[in-house]
């Protein structure tokens, strides 16, 4: 706040008042190029301990109708303390100037108040001179020339062999892609080997073991006990009779495999089985350990059973069409 008021001060009675002259005032240069950055500083010495303000030489600048932005503020001024004597502290103030307009400027002077005994004082800082040249040109060897057009080159064989490789890839990825399809639907692999499909009784059958060799329900898990044997059966039969057994309820299962010559007494377990299966899974159903004994057992003989009698209807299709 002091400070603010010491200025107002001063720029009130900058015209008239006063106070010290600075001791030593220097340009790192008075003549420069067009672009260059010259220092100005200077040093002076108040009371120690004087509150001190520094007008911004920008705004000074601006306010010169003499240099009309001909000279700019690159960095404002800078106070460096030099030593203190006999209750004077020693000071010095820089500030970092450039041009670039070429052309004789008269710089103003700063403004700098300082506390000079309770009332406001300003240092008495002489303007200096400062002179822009541009750079000189050889006019008896300069030579103007027209404006080039775009310069075209040849394209190398570097610049488009990215764009081959990427070309041939793209093509032998198509190739795979396609020869894979083929090879799917021929039951082939890649390579043209064909694959070995496992049978589906015996996929169903290395489920049911896998499931028995867990000892599930001996742990307390029919649910999932049941859940494995039933699905197992389901995917066989889907796969041998051809409905979509996964989809049906055991009602629906059991309705469409009437009229399949399937023997009675191995219905009637896949029924029970089937019915104690929906118990345990949507009833909470605790089954007796001999019941839980008997699912796979009964899985395994409706899968066995399928199976041969999948085996003799082929055979007898075989001697009809030898006929």
């Amino acid at each position: 706040m002091f400070r603010k008021i010491l200025l107002t001060l001063a720029v009130a009675a900058s015209g008239t008042l006063w106070g010290q002259r600075v001791e030593k005032s220097t340009l790192s240069a008075d003549s420069v190029l067009i672009g260059d950055q010259i220092v100005w500083s200077f040093d002076f010495a108040v009371p120690q301990g004087s509150p001190l303000a520094i007008g911004q030489y920008s705004a000074i600048l601006a306010a010169d109708t003499t240099i009309r932005g001909g000279v700019e503020v690159v960095r404002e001024f800078e106070l460096d303390s030099l030593s203190v004597s006999q209750g004077l502290q020693n000071l010095r103030a820089k500030v970092l100037l450039t041009s670039f307009d070429s052309g004789s400027y008269t710089l103003p002077s700063p403004l700098i108040v300082y506390d000079a005994q309770g009332r406001p004082d300003t240092l008495k800082i002489d303007p200096k001179q400062l002179y822009v040249n541009t750079i000189p040109i050889d006019t008896a060897s300069f030579q103007p020339y027209q404006i080039k057009g775009q310069e075209t080159y040849p394209v190398t064989f570097r610049e488009i062999l990215p764009w081959i490789l990427l070309g041939l890839l793209a093509l032998l990825l198509i190739w795979a892609i396609v020869r894979y399809i083929q090879m799917r639907r021929k039951n082939r692999n890649f390579f043209g080997k064909k694959i070995q499909v496992e049978p589906p009784h015996i996929t169903a059958l290395k489920k049911l073991e896998k499931i028995r060799s867990e000892k599930l329900w001996q742990s307390g898990k029919q649910k999932a006990y049941y859940t494995g044997i039933t699905d197992a059966v389901r995917e066989y039969m889907e796969s041998r009779y051809g409905f979509g057994a996964m989809e049906k309820t055991s009602s629906e299962i059991m309705t469409a495999l009437q009229g399949r010559q399937i023997d009675e007494r191995i219905l009637g377990d896949l029924n029970e089985m089937f019915t104690t299966a929906d118990l345990v899974k949507f009833a909470k159903h605790v089954p007796l350990d001999s019941e839980n004994e008997k699912a796979i057992p009964t899985a395994v003989n409706f899968v066995n059973f399928a199976y041969m009698q999948q085996l003799q209807q082929s055979q007898t299709e075989k001697e009809k069409e030898g006929k």
